[in-house]
């Protein structure tokens, strides 16, 4: 089975998950899988990832309190400047919404099956980000679809905060 294109303009990864205690992804450029970002997830009390760009240098930080009421993962970008936090007072996997509050007001809305890793993410009603696992045979591997004027980084960030999130809830 292919993979359906991504919508037009948008940019397509591929992420591969790699177990282990930190939870790390590599994310690969669709076409030729070579290395094109790496998610770093350390080993913690708290979940706390580094999102590393192409040359390895740190994009963001996520780190999460998800002992604390409300749970929250707070992402940082390479400055330590707050870039967006994922919060809920009470969520729920059945639920499958959640909502991320970005520094400047914004908010982006993420909705689907987090634990299939089957979900939409969009701001204003329009999706900006897709992550999908439905298309891939192989379950350790899916595709993340990225709208223009996106930031990937940022867009890997979020992923790795559902991710934790929903292991750990």
């Amino acid at each position: 089975m292919s993979l359906p294109p991504p919508p037009d303009g948008w940019t397509r990864f591929l992420v591969e998950s790699k177990f282990g205690m930190g939870r790390d992804f590599r994310v690969l450029h669709p076409d030729t899988e070579a290395q094109v970002y790496y998610v770093d997830g350390k080993v913690n009390v708290r979940p706390v990832a580094e999102i590393q760009g192409p040359d390895g240098s740190v994009l963001f930080n996520v780190k999460g309190q998800v002992m604390a009421i409300p749970k929250r993962m707070a992402i940082s970008d390479a400055q330590g400047q707050h870039v967006a936090e994922l919060k809920a007072k009470a969520f729920s996997l059945v639920k499958n919404r959640m909502t991320l509050a970005l520094a400047d007001g914004s908010t982006w809305e993420l909705e689907g099956s987090f634990i299939e890793k089957n979900y939409t993410v969009s701001t204003g009603g329009s999706p900006i980000i897709q992550l999908t696992q439905k298309w891939m045979t192989i379950r350790d591997r899916y595709t993340i679809d990225v709208a223009p004027g996106v930031e990937p980084g940022l867009a890997l960030a979020l992923m790795w905060a559902v991710d934790r999130w929903v292991e750990r809830d």
